[in-house]
């Protein structure tokens, strides 16, 4: 096999070692079909620490929870083998490899260092065995009081332990090579080469009767699946090369597999699909941001409340009605996200699950409502009395299924909707699109029974556009698209709140496309033709693919909900996005800006602090997202169970409008508060000269914030 190229962040420890991922054997309770929670053991990015973080396993859309710290003096990724009491952490210090044991109430518990500052264990029947390397080989420990070294392979330079039917079983670096074999207490007996290590660390997990083997090379991690007899193919990669890789992990739960990558100090999970015969990026635990973000000097303001029936901030002349007064007019209780669309001359606002008064059959369908009034000043929201509704192509309509957007094109509405929350382990399955029945949109808030229905006619993406944001733009400028009038930029983010910005293009007149669009029945996605943007050539012309597997990275990260607009008066798109786990940006509403569709993207310029802005504790008065949980708050709404006794967050920034005053951009977008569960409308004004690559205002790095 070829060496590995430099590659960016080589050199630099991971915070993921091969065996920092499990699964719990204590939280499973009775119910012994139900797998306990992912753990994972993983090094702060900062060095010292390793936290133990967990995830349910039978709720994709729950986050990696941050437990307390195992060890404050780590120099290196360590490994975490969980028991039937608990679970053993190995933490390579300054004095060696210490082994902390979990023990109920005492908690993390360490006992004497063994030699070595590289480690990885595994669990075989009551045993935890852990492999480090010595500078003479490999040795072999069991655990115990104290620990015993049962085994030595001797010219090894690294050892990846994991257990299966058969035993134990290992990879060993031997003269340059990749081995794997068994490892008994009696000696190592190599079966296979996978040739050279690497670029980090490899991992390894027992699946069935078979092993798969995970081997960071070159910036991606390339698999290996060896069958029962030895026989060796190569898989599908981890990850796909956009990104510095500098660790991996992987584990085997029942029928899931699992991996854990350290990309350039952000760090990921991933899921395999095996009717896919893929893995899928399925939720991030913390984003570092290659490039410094900045702050705004000024901050977002709330302007009113879009939805509900009484504005919840506690302002001093006492309570202000919301800009459509929901419940009463159309019976909307809450709802959430509040997509702007415009068609035929007229503007719609497209919501997320809403849950409707005194129709709780209805679920959590969507809902759309219709922008009157002076756009300038404070709009007037007119609801639909009743749901979106999404016909064919098996689209589900509950949580997670949403509205995305919508475009105007040729006298019809296109609209983009997620669908099939929950399938193959992601938050959400799987994008759409369709277009509406009744392309005048009959907004009625009395019509209880007359939803505003949508004919599928496609799936649009399950990987890297799942979260889409649409965009009409004039095809001709755009190099290798040769489109006579306006196209279709489709900025899209994968797994939801873990993906990472790609863009596709689609000419809804280019020939068949059009027909395609205007079938009556389902179409085929690659009928419509979209084009991926795939990178620039070494000319910086944009390469662009059929396939969506090429796509390029526009910006990596940790993306939910987007928002990317053209807008004229400053000759730039800009994306509004949400911060992610673990952030350096903290809580935010974050800009970023491009004058192409395929950027460079300027790095991150934060326009809101949603807890020092929203929760307001300096100021209750003008506070609108609920801060406290004790009772107290007259802040929030009770809409349902998950939600009313929840203190609030803010998420789900859409661009409203822009507009330019002298050296000035006044931009309007609603955002989600969770607790209240509604959209509010807020308002920013940003220095133009902060709207590009250099921003004016704070200077904040990923260790703190210095002021320019």
């Amino acid at each position: 096999m070829p060496t590995d190229a430099p590659r960016p962040g080589a050199g630099v420890a991971s915070v993921v070692g091969p065996t920092c991922l499990t699964e719990s054997l204590v939280d499973r309770g009775r119910r012994c079909w139900r797998p306990g929670p992912l753990l994972a053991l993983v090094s702060d990015t900062a060095g010292g620490g390793v936290h133990v973080y967990a995830r349910r396993q039978d709720r994709p859309d729950r986050g990696w929870d941050r437990g307390a710290a195992v060890s404050a003096d780590a120099v290196g990724a360590a490994a975490l083998v969980a028991t039937r009491t608990g679970a053993v952490a190995l933490v390579p210090s300054p004095v060696g490899v210490v082994p902390w044991e979990l023990r109920g109430s005492q908690g993390w518990v360490a006992s004497m260092a063994l030699p070595g500052t590289v480690v990885s264990a595994a669990r075989t029947g009551a045993d935890v065995l852990a492999a480090i390397p010595d500078g003479s080989g490999v040795g072999l420990w069991l655990h115990g009081a104290p620990w015993l070294r049962v085994g030595h392979a001797a010219g090894a330079s690294d050892g990846v332990l994991a257990a299966g039917r058969g035993g134990l079983t290992a990879l060993l670096a031997e003269t340059g090579e990749l081995r794997w074999g068994d490892w008994r207490p009696g000696g190592w007996s190599a079966r296979a080469e996978l040739g050279s290590p690497g670029a980090g660390r490899p991992a390894l997990a027992a699946l069935g009767s078979g092993w798969v083997v995970a081997v960071p090379r070159a910036g991606t991690v390339e698999t290996f699946w060896i069958d029962r007899r030895g026989a060796t193919r190569r898989g599908a990669p981890v990850t796909e090369g956009r990104v510095a890789v500098r660790g991996v992990s992987l584990f085997a739960s029942g029928r899931a597999l699992w991996a854990l990558t350290d990309e350039a100090g952000s760090v990921y999970a991933h899921r395999y699909d095996a009717a896919g015969r893929r893995w899928l990026r399925s939720a991030c635990l913390r984003l570092v941001d290659a490039e410094p973000f900045t702050v705004d000097a000024a901050s977002s303001r709330k302007l009113a409340q879009v939805s509900g029936e009484h504005d919840t901030q506690p302002y001093p002349d006492g309570p202000r009605p919301t800009l459509s007064r929901s419940v009463t007019t159309a019976g909307v209780l809450g709802t959430d996200l509040g997509v702007r669309v415009d068609h035929d001359g007229r503007t719609f606002l497209m919501f997320g699950d809403t849950h409707w008064h005194r129709r709780p059959w209805l679920g959590t369908r969507d809902a759309i409502a219709e922008v009157v009034g002076d756009d300038a000043a404070l709009p007037r929201v007119v609801f639909h009395g009743a749901p979106l509704k999404v016909r064919g192509g098996r689209v589900t309509m509950r949580e997670y299924d949403v509205p995305l957007g919508a475009i105007s094109h040729g006298g019809h509405l296109y609209g983009f909707f997620t669908s099939n929350h929950f399938r193959g382990g992601q938050t959400m399955g799987r994008s759409v699109l369709a277009r509406a029945a009744e392309p005048a949109l009959r907004i009625d808030p009395a019509a209880r029974r007359r939803p505003i229905a949508f004919d599928f006619l496609t799936t649009v993406s399950d990987r890297h556009f799942i979260n889409v944001s649409v965009q009409a733009f004039p095809g001709a400028g755009l190099p290798g698209i040769d489109a006579a009038g306006d196209v279709w930029l489709l900025f899209g983010s994968g797994a939801y709140r873990a993906g990472d910005l790609r863009l596709a293009v689609l000419d809804p007149d280019a020939p068949g496309v059009a027909e395609a669009l205007a079938s009556r029945r389902p179409v085929p996605w690659p009928t419509l033709r979209p084009r991926y943007f795939a990178g620039l050539d070494p000319s910086g012309t944009p390469r662009w693919r059929e396939d969506e597997t090429g796509a390029a990275t526009l910006a990596p990260g940790a993306y939910g909900e987007i928002s990317v607009r053209w807008v004229p008066e400053v000759s730039r798109f800009l994306l509004l996005a949400g911060n992610g786990p673990e952030d350096p940006v903290g809580p935010a509403v974050v800009l970023r800006s491009a004058s192409t569709p395929w950027g460079p993207w300027s790095p991150r310029h934060r326009l809101f602090d949603w807890v020092a802005g929203g929760m307001s504790f300096g100021d209750p008065a003008a506070r609108f997202i609920k801060a406290l949980g004790d009772g107290t708050d007259p802040v929030g709404d009770r809409v349902f169970g998950a939600q009313r006794d929840a203190t609030g967050a803010a998420y789900a920034p859409y661009l409203y409008d822009a507009r330019r005053e002298g050296d000035t951009l006044v931009l309007r977008y609603t955002l989600s508060t969770w607790n209240p569960y509604q959209v509010v409308l807020m308002e920013h004004h940003l220095s133009v000269a902060a709207v590009g690559v250099s921003a004016a205002g704070v200077i904040a790095s990923q260790g703190g914030d210095s002021t320019t």
